[in-house]
């Protein structure tokens, strides 16, 4: 009798971790990193950060660090994707360094132009 109810107790967890299983979402799909875009935003050069910002290779957290700038540094927007429904901007800053900032780092939330090819 113990064996049967010890058996049945483990049928029911198997049950119960498969649908645990099947009920999950499928993970978000990461960005690319190591890419660019071009300058398709004609907003005028000279916006300005929130706050100090890391530039990235790509449009993702994931992505590598490739430089940072302060809140006053001037920036141009070239355009934006949206990954994982979180907001990107690639722009160049007044010291010639390119990279990804995530929009909420930029005033107005950057630029409005899309970028070609997203």
């Amino acid at each position: 009798m113990a064996q049967r109810m010890i058996a049945r107790a483990l049928v029911l967890v198997a049950v119960m971790a498969g649908l645990t299983l099947v009920g999950q979402a499928a993970p978000a799909s990461a960005a690319p990193c190591g890419v660019t875009a071009a300058d398709t935003d004609q907003s005028p050069y000279g916006q300005n950060f929130l706050q100090n910002v890391s530039l990235r290779t790509g449009p993702d957290w994931t992505c590598k660090v490739t430089g940072t700038a302060t809140y006053n540094n001037l920036v141009d927007y070239h355009c934006y994707v949206n990954v994982n429904n979180v907001k990107w901007v690639y722009l160049r800053t007044a010291t010639t360094k390119y990279g990804w900032v995530w929009a909420d780092f930029l005033v107005e939330d950057g630029s409005y132009q899309p970028c070609d090819g997203w």
